[in-house]
């Protein structure tokens, strides 16, 4: 999968695949993200009124979390996301 690097850049109105994107010095307005799982980075990077969906084993991972309580449905992702690395995109 190719990776996009996106940098110093306000990002509106669109759709991306978490994973196919590096976001650094970035602020993403009205976006759609999706994530299923697999190697992101981003740093500095800030998320306005922005929907997540989840597929495959993040979506996985999303229910068991619900299962557990410690998410409700409909809830936000944890916060905690913003602004870190998941590690290197291969």
């Amino acid at each position: 999968m190719p990776i996009s690097v996106h940098n110093n850049e306000n990002l509106k109105n669109a759709a991306y695949v978490v994973e196919e994107h590096i976001f650094i010095n970035c602020k993403l307005t009205n976006c759609r993200l999706i994530y299923s799982g697999g190697s992101f980075e981003w740093a500095n990077t800030s998320f306005e009124n922005c929907m997540w969906g989840f597929r495959g084993p993040a979506r996985d991972t999303m229910q068991l979390m619900m299962t557990l309580g410690m998410l409700k449905p409909g809830q936000a992702p944890p916060q905690v996301m913003q602004g870190t690395s998941g590690g290197p995109v291969n």
